[in-house]
């Protein structure tokens, strides 16, 4: 377990009782040729993991502070970082395993999150249209279409999980962990651990990449509600004062602007409230009396129109006629200003669709998002994957003799259908090498990439027993052959 006195060191060659392990080339070195330097560290913010470089080697997340110098174990052979005490290092395989499959609940969190913001989301806008906010009917129309496109992200969740559940299984085999293991096996282990977690790791950003549009559509409804949420504000402070009648719906709120009304020269700062019906001016209360000043009121269907001025030495306004040659000025910001301009265009044009007709047309939609298939799909699977290394019964091979009574040949010389065959094995396996990379890259699709693998691993399975078929003639002799590449395939499919 580490200790072994005839063990050498891979850089000096001398034997040593205790060596040191480097996780990324897989070289065991003595304390004597360990490099140790003075180097600046980050520390994560989220996880708490001190790291070399702006990006956390735990997390992947590059939320990073300043921490002081350090003196670190450096490997001599890849300068890595990444050294452990070889006892340790084996006595946590299992706990690096069970970490690795872990990942996984990770794309299981991505949905629940959105889900939950989901339900924060409708919960909300539900409460706007019990209080008869009417703009923006895409509020609902979006959220429909998400919620559609949550069960199409759920459904192929779990094929995907299935996909992703084959592949570890296929590496998962390789480990032993209820036996001893030597230091010649570490390398080999990291490796299928290496491969473990980019499995568990991608179908993670799979889900991530799924919800990416749905994501980007409920934070649009969200900024809308947002902006309606602060206008109930405005309603609320003034309901003792009027309250829109139970049919007009609200619409927009602006404080804190001058208006100059139609038989009053003077210019009177105070709120704009906005419905389908009216406009709404509530003066600011009186510094010496404290009272608020009379509220006016304008139907909309007596607005013949609306128009900016443009001013050079003073700020602009907009300026609102009626039939009677009345005209009612607003004197506000520019973002303001373009503001109104949009909504009494809304008002102006209510086919445009901006103002629904049903304010509880939304009560139709559910708050809450069901995934709960999905989790205990992906809850067995990652159950099941657990325990794959610790309850395997490994069966006791016989030694056998590799050689039965046959011709003698010459087995140095290759037929040219055999080098034919070598030719192709290897070229299927730069396929496949190429496809995962393509897919770790995420430059093709996860249906493509599963399309293809399988395709791929057929091809090679295919070539490995004709490969092995004429070898076994050519040679004249059977030999006791190891789980190769399509034994492990074969149990994939």
């Amino acid at each position: 377990m580490g200790y072994d006195p005839n063990r050498r060191c891979m850089k000096c060659g001398k034997r040593n009782g205790f060596l040191y392990y480097c996780e990324d080339c897989g070289g065991s070195f003595c304390n004597d040729c360990i490099v140790s330097e003075k180097t600046e560290c980050t520390f994560c913010n989220d996880c708490a993991h001190i790291s070399v470089g702006s990006k956390c080697e735990k997390c992947g997340k590059t939320n990073q502070l300043t921490a002081a110098k350090r003196y670190l174990r450096k490997c001599p052979g890849c300068s890595s970082i990444r050294i452990k005490d070889i006892p340790k290092k084996i006595a946590g395989l299992s706990s690096e395993y069970i970490e690795a499959i872990n990942i996984i609940y990770s794309g299981l969190d991505i949905i629940r999150n959105f889900a939950s913001s989901f339900s924060e989301v409708v919960n909300q806008a539900k409460f706007l249209r019990r209080e008869r906010f009417g703009l923006y009917p895409n509020i609902e129309n979006n959220l429909i279409r998400i919620q559609g496109q949550f069960y199409e992200i759920t459904q192929r969740a779990m094929g995907l999980i299935d996909k992703v559940y084959k592949q570890i299984l296929n590496d998962a085999r390789l480990l032993r962990f209820n036996h001893r293991v030597t230091i010649d096996q570490l390398p080999k282990i990291d490796r299928v651990l290496k491969t473990i977690k980019y499995n568990t790791q991608g179908y993670s950003n799979l889900i991530n990449d799924f919800l990416n549009e749905a994501k980007t559509e409920l934070a649009d409804v969200r900024e809308l509600v947002s902006e309606l949420r602060n206008y109930t504000t405005y309603f609320d402070e003034v309901s003792d004062k009027f309250e829109p009648e139970m049919l007009e719906l609200k619409i927009a709120a602006i404080p804190n602007v001058k208006v100059t009304l139609p038989d009053n020269g003077r210019k009177r700062r105070g709120t704009i409230f906005l419905t389908n019906k009216h406009l709404y001016f509530l003066p600011n209360f009186k510094f010496i009396f404290r009272f608020h000043g009379k509220i006016r009121a304008i139907p909309i269907s007596m607005i013949r129109e609306v128009e900016t001025k443009e001013r050079k030495l003073f700020s602009s306004y907009l300026m609102i006629n009626s039939p009677d040659r009345k005209s009612m000025k607003i004197h506000c910001s520019r973002t303001e200003l373009d503001q109104l301009n949009f909504l009494f265009g809304v008002l102006f044009n209510e086919n445009e669709g901006y103002i629904i007709s049903d304010p509880y047309f939304i009560e139709e939609l559910r708050t809450t998002l069901d995934f709960s298939v999905l989790r205990e799909k992906v809850e067995r699977r990652i159950k099941d994957l657990k325990q794959i290394p610790f309850t395997q019964i490994v069966q006791q091979q016989h030694q056998q003799n590799i050689w039965q009574r046959g011709p003698i040949v010459n087995v140095n010389v290759e037929s040219n259908e055999t080098k034919q065959l070598r030719i192709k094995l290897r070229a299927a396996r730069d396929t496949l090498s190429q496809l995962e990379k393509a897919f770790e890259d995420r430059s093709i699709t996860p249906e493509i990439y599963f399309s293809r693998l399988e395709k791929t691993r057929e091809k090679i399975i295919s070539l490995e027993e004709k490969l092995k078929d004429i070898m076994r003639i050519n040679t004249g002799y059977q030999q006791h052959q190891q789980p190769n590449f399509s034994d492990f395939l074969r149990n994939v499919r």
